[in-house]
């Protein structure tokens, strides 16, 4: 009795846990506006490549504030970031939504995907199975 109570307090735990970090509700996005890298430097302090248009600064921030460090050059470097940023936010799902519960799974087990091909395979050897039946 105590251990079912324990694995349902444990779920619910889980499912709020879940809910919170997937579900964060998320402001209006400014396309001009952009984070193109962060890096966490421990006890509250991050420092942000930030892009406003063409003009890409380094800032850190922490519970004294947002300060400027650096005005960045680099064309080269700027534009990998861009690359990587956007390739991130494709990957994210969209603001308020939850991604499948089966990916997930699938992110968490380690478990590879599986191609279409082995699929349609996987569904015709359960077809013969069942006709034997």
């Amino acid at each position: 009795m105590v251990l079912v109570l324990a694995l349902v307090a444990a779920f619910i735990y889980l499912a709020v846990f879940f809910l919170r970090r997937f579900s964060r509700p998320q402001g209006e996005q400014n396309p001009h506006l952009k984070i193109l890298a962060s890096t966490h430097l421990g006890n509250g302090r991050f420092l942000y490549v930030v892009s406003i248009g063409t003009q890409t600064w380094l800032v850190g921030a922490g519970e004294g504030g947002i300060n400027h460090i650096a005005d960045l050059q680099d064309r080269e470097i700027i534009d990998a970031m861009i690359l990587e940023a956007s390739k991130k936010s494709a990957e994210m799902p969209g603001p308020g939504t939850l991604p499948a519960f089966q990916a997930l799974l699938k992110k968490f087990s380690g478990a590879p995907e599986r191609k279409e091909q082995n699929r349609l395979e996987n569904i015709r050897q359960r077809r013969e199975r069942f006709k034997r039946f």
